[in-house]
C-alpha cells in the first residue's frame, strides 16, 4: 500500500486467521473482503514444525484471492525463519507478540512494515526506536482500556494497535482510548464457521467489526 499508516488509520481494523488451513484461506479472504475488511493477518503457529511452509502457502493464497484490494500480513512472527518465509510469500507487514530488535530491523531492511508487540513504556519506546511503524500493545484485554489511554498520553507520537478482547461491542472503546486500529480473530474468523462452510456468517461478523470502528 502507498501509505500503510494512513490507510490503517482510515480502515482501523485487521482481521486475523489463526489455525485456518491453506485450502480454506481463499474463501475466508473473499468473505472478509465482502464484509469490508481491507487488512488481513495470517498467523504462524510455533507449535507446528511445518508452520513456516504452511503459513507461507496461506499468505500466497490470500494474496491471490485478494488481489490489490487487501493488505495481507503475517502474525506471530517470532523468529527470522518466519520473517523470511512471510517475505518470500509476499506479506506486506509483520506482526509479532514481542519486541525483537533483530526482527524489526530485518523487517525494515526487507521493505516491510513492522508491528512488534510491547507492553511497558520502556518496551514500547525500544520497539519504536528500533524502527516499528506501529506498536501492538500486548498483552491487553478489554479490562485494560484505561491502560491504553494512560500509555497513549505521554507517547502520542507512537501509533498503537490492540488485539485482545476486540469484538463489535468493544472495538470502538479501544479506538476512543487511543488505538489507531484494532485486530480480531476469534470473533470473526471462527474455525467452526470455516469447517461448516458458513462464509456468509464470516462476512456478517466482519461487517459488524468494520461498522464498530468506523463510527457509523
Amino acid at each position: 500500500m502507498h501509505d500503510f499508516l494512513s490507510v490503517l488509520r482510515k480502515e482501523r481494523f485487521i482481521a486475523i486467521a489463526r489455525g485456518i488451513a491453506a485450502c480454506d484461506i481463499a474463501k475466508v479472504t473473499e468473505a472478509l473482503y465482502e464484509g469490508g475488511v481491507r487488512f488481513f493477518e495470517i498467523t504462524f503457529n510455533p507449535s507446528r514444525p511445518e508452520t513456516a511452509e504452511e503459513t507461507a502457502l496461506s499468505i500466497r493464497e490470500a494474496i491471490k484471492a485478494a488481489g490489490a484490494g487487501m493488505a495481507i500480513g503475517a502474525g506471530t512472527v517470532i523468529c527470522r525463519e518466519y520473517l523470511e518465509a512471510a517475505f518470500q510469500a509476499g506479506a506486506g507487514y509483520i506482526i509479532s507478540p514481542d519486541t525483537d530488535e533483530e526482527i524489526i530491523k530485518r523487517t525494515k531492511e526487507l521493505g516491510l512494515y513492522s508491528i512488534p508487540g510491547a507492553y511497558t513504556p520502556t518496551e514500547i519506546k525500544a520497539a519504536y526506536k528500533a524502527g516499528a511503524d506501529v506498536v501492538k500493545l500486548f498483552p491487553i484485554t478489554v479490562n485494560e482500556i484505561p491502560y491504553l489511554k494512560n500509555i497513549s498520553a505521554p507517547l502520542p507520537h507512537i501509533p498503537f494497535l490492540t488485539t485482545g478482547g476486540v469484538n463489535p461491542d468493544t472495538a470502538a472503546a479501544f479506538i476512543e482510548a487511543g488505538a489507531v486500529a484494532v485486530a480480531a480473530g476469534a470473533s470473526v474468523v471462527k474455525p467452526d464457521l470455516v469447517r461448516n462452510g458458513d462464509f456468509a456468517e464470516i462476512t456478517r461478523l466482519a461487517a459488524l467489526h468494520v461498522k464498530a470502528v468506523s463510527g457509523r
